[in-house]
């Protein structure tokens, strides 16, 4: 069944009923089963068939060069009942100082289109200006357009594209950047 209860952690910030923590290897069970869960995110970005053991790779190791763990906060989203229903991955200082790049945020289907994406990008942005992170960077795939207009909406704007592979697809990724500071 899928409905594991996480560990207790220190929660890095709230967004209503859910509270987002750090994740370790202790939780890579749960984060599998969200893997499970988002098998459409998987596909979309790592082509088929999708592994839901990525997850746990894109949120507790995978890390560009240059950056070492120390640098990376892979955290799980967790609901009320302390199921684990989304992820995050954030690195700092990438590719510049005081530039952090978000990896992944990923809800499970049944918590998507309901607001709570947009809410935890506002809650993490704030989180990231205690840091004194000045921007936020990531990607997304030509393939995802949902994705897009969310970004778009986030007050993301384009800075480039690139040709990438991941697992067996290549896709074409739009470089988005945000400043952070207060809009």
């Amino acid at each position: 069944m899928w409905r594991t209860i996480a560990p207790r952690g220190e929660t890095l910030f709230e967004v209503g009923k859910y509270r987002v923590r750090r994740v370790s290897e202790e939780d890579a069970p749960i984060i599998r089963q969200l893997g499970e869960r988002c098998l459409d995110h998987l596909e979309l970005h790592y082509g088929s068939p999708p592994d839901p053991a990525q997850m746990i790779r894109d949120l507790l190791t995978d890390l560009p060069p240059g950056k070492t763990l120390s640098d990376k906060f892979g955290m799980g989203v967790f609901d009320g009942s302390g199921q684990l229903v989304g992820a995050i991955d954030v690195i700092r200082d990438y590719p510049e100082p005081r530039e952090w790049y978000l990896g992944l945020l990923v809800l499970e289907p049944a918590w998507r289109n309901q607001g709570l994406g947009a809410k935890l990008l506002d809650a993490l942005t704030q989180w990231l200006r205690r840091r004194d992170a000045a921007y936020l960077r990531l990607a997304v795939s030509e393939y995802n357009a949902a994705g897009q207009r969310f970004w778009k909406r986030g007050g993301f704007e384009p800075v480039k594209q690139v040709l990438a592979e991941f697992g067996n697809k290549k896709s074409v990724f739009h470089v988005l950047r945000r400043a952070l500071e207060v809009r």
